[in-house]
């Protein structure tokens, strides 16, 4: 009689990388959005002395920040603005729904582009370099006329930048360990690295290329998670686009050092700044 022969199946077991997710993963290495929030209200508190109540949050993908500014008061209303549904379906389903129904109901999602919208609030914000996507320097003027356009009498428009010498410069890449989270941030994810990688520059054109990867103890990774494909606007073009763009004023917030000469993640209205390899600041325009 032959002798049969059977081999067992060897179950290959899921990598950190087959179940992360990716949004929570950007939430927890890139975004703060209760640092924005306070951000946003110190710098309205700056220009009128008093609180703002409305937020209009531009290319708000999963709008985290427009959660969290609805809950830091009653008053407090948000509108998120973005064109892609895959972030939106996010966010409707881990930030929204986490909020009470009152709270929900203070916060408008618009699937538009930014180009057209003109829903009026206090702050408009754009954040995380986003308008960056706009290569030539007549979108960049037509989207800070929309903004001027639909804030409101006493109102201001935030976004951040980033510069300095490491920035023009090909296959840069930068990299940090991010702890897992606590309990309290209810999110299922493994330690992790996050990894900025600068694949390109062209100084002809200022355009750069720019991906984060996300990597796991266990070797696996979500490599090019998120891709950008900007041009590299400087401090002085993107100051004096304002002012053609019919800004009343706009104020540069620099970061400062602390006590060890390092980045305290604290920013401070400035007239100069720092010739750093790589610096981050806050751009503050009144209407």
């Amino acid at each position: 009689m032959a002798k049969t022969s059977s081999s067992k199946k060897t179950k290959t077991r899921p990598s950190l990388a087959d179940g992360a997710d990716k949004y929570a993963l950007y939430r927890l290495s890139v975004q703060d959005p209760e640092h924005e929030v306070s951000m946003f209200r110190r710098f309205y508190k700056d220009a009128f002395g008093r609180e703002a109540t409305s937020l209009r949050e531009d290319f708000c993908a999963a709008f985290a920040v427009c959660c969290e500014w609805v809950k830091t008061s009653k008053e407090r209303r948000a509108i998120g603005v973005d064109l892609d549904d895959e972030p939106l379906s996010y966010g409707r389903t881990h930030y929204l729904n986490k909020l009470s129904a009152e709270q929900q109901q203070r916060v408008t999602l618009l699937k538009q582009d930014v180009m057209t919208t003109t829903t009026t609030a206090e702050i408009i914000a754009a954040q995380n370099y986003s308008f960056y996507i706009f290569k030539r320097r007549a979108e960049v003027l037509r989207y800070f006329r929309q903004v001027h356009r639909s804030l409101a009498d006493e109102g201001i428009f935030v976004f951040d930048m980033m510069g300095g010498g490491a920035m023009y410069a090909d296959d840069v890449v930068e990299g940090r360990q991010v702890a897992r989270p606590t309990a309290q941030d209810k999110l299922d994810n493994p330690p992790f690295r996050y990894v900025w990688h600068q694949e390109s520059f062209d100084p002809v054109s200022a355009d750069a290329l720019f991906h984060i990867h996300f990597r796991f103890p266990d070797g696996s990774a979500i490599e090019k998670a998120f891709t950008y494909d900007w041009r590299l606007w400087t401090l002085p073009e993107l100051l004096e686009l304002l002012d053609e763009a019919g800004f009343s004023a706009r104020h540069v917030y620099w970061e400062t050092d602390d006590k060890d000469g390092n980045p305290s993640g604290n920013y401070r209205r400035a007239l100069r700044g720092h010739a750093d390899p790589a610096w981050l600041c806050y751009v503050v325009a009144l209407k």
